[in-house]
């Protein structure tokens, strides 16, 4: 049994301390994904340890100590993203939201669409934002057109089509591929309810794991360059999305200190809507951030539509008044050097 504990206190180890390393090879990025299941397996182990005396064995306490400092790393980077930590995005203050949006990542072999369509009409976003989108999926959406009559459609079969309905009409939409010709995102404007334009970016780049890109080379590229077009000092901004990043990577917390944007979830919670199908093995891939100028009215991961990926709602109300409450992240000068490094690799 010891033997055993042995190994599993070796994987909780490495797999908290190898992202240091800040390689961007897939085997090293994968390990910023698991970081909760890492805590709890060590808390097991930890306490399998004690019971079973491993304490009294050659480096006994050597075990404990390096658990120990896993434990702690593993909190330190998850607890914003609990309760315990403050809101990064304050609570609404006014009684209804200004706009209501949901990021669905569909699967693109999933074919029960029914369960989509069923839910934006049950909550009627302003904006739906669908990933993986093939040709199907992109007709089977514009049965939304009734009730989102404005849309972006980009069908493609390799899972990285997109489709953007709204119920506000879109301006200046333009479709971009950041870092490769087969990736696109969508850039666009909406007016508030106040008439200001809030710029929207809906981006979906490549995870770094082995049957999609050996390295996170790209993906942390395209976030960083959309990151540097954002002016959230300027104008209102959302950047929403399947990112292919956790919240608590360190290429996400890059990206926030270079754009200067908030994670709603910060102080509320993890919000996991990746992997559907394995409640033992999820985590938050699906991101929407947003510049100061708005407060959250909701937040929720629902129901399952057939897909690997839970759809997210979120709520804002636009209360630019209260922007100066809420503090942007803010890089420093090695945050700067690395983004721009990181940018560098792909030009």
């Amino acid at each position: 049994m010891l033997i055993a504990l042995e190994l599993l206190a070796s994987l909780v180890v490495l797999g908290t301390f190898i992202p240091l390393l800040r390689k961007d090879t897939w085997m090293v990025r994968g390990w910023d994904f698991p970081r909760l299941q890492l805590f709890v397996l060590g808390l097991a182990t930890l306490a399998g340890w004690v019971v079973a005396g491993g304490e009294t064995r050659r480096f006994g306490w050597l075990v404990i100590g390096l658990l120990l400092a896993s434990l702690v790393a593993l909190a330190a980077w998850m607890w914003r993203y609990t309760p315990l930590a403050p809101a990064q995005v304050g609570a609404a203050t006014k009684d209804s939201p200004d706009l209501i949006l949901m990021v669905s990542n569909v699967l693109m072999s999933n074919r029960e669409s029914d369960k989509l369509v069923a839910s934006v009409r049950a909550r009627m976003p302003d904006i739906i934002v669908a990933l993986e989108t093939d040709q199907w999926w992109t007709d089977q959406l514009a049965r939304l057109s009734d009730t989102h009559p404005h849309a972006v459609e980009i069908p493609q079969d390799d899972t990285y089509g997109m489709v953007v309905r709204s119920r506000l009409p879109l301006i200046d939409a333009e479709v971009e591929h950041i870092v490769r010709d087969n990736i696109p995102s969508v850039h666009f404007g909406i007016l508030l309810p106040g008439g200001e334009l809030l710029r929207m970016h809906a981006i979906h780049p490549k995870p770094p794991f082995p049957d999609e890109d050996e390295s996170s080379t790209d993906r942390d590229a395209e976030l960083l360059l959309v990151a540097k077009r954002v002016k959230p000092d300027q104008e209102p901004t959302i950047v929403l999305g399947d990112m292919n990043d956790v919240a608590w990577s360190h290429t996400t917390c890059l990206f926030q200190s270079t754009s200067g944007l908030l994670d709603p979830r910060i102080g509320r919670g993890f919000f996991s809507t990746f992997h559907a199908g394995h409640w033992w093995m999820r985590w938050p891939l699906d991101h929407v951030f947003v510049s100061p100028h708005f407060r959250l009215h909701a937040i929720e991961v629902l129901d399952s539509v057939g897909s690997d990926h839970f759809p997210m709602y979120v709520a804002f109300t636009f209360e630019p008044g209260k922007q100066e409450e809420q503090s942007q992240p803010d890089p420093d000068a090695a945050e700067r050097r690395e983004a721009r490094q990181k940018i560098a690799k792909v030009s």
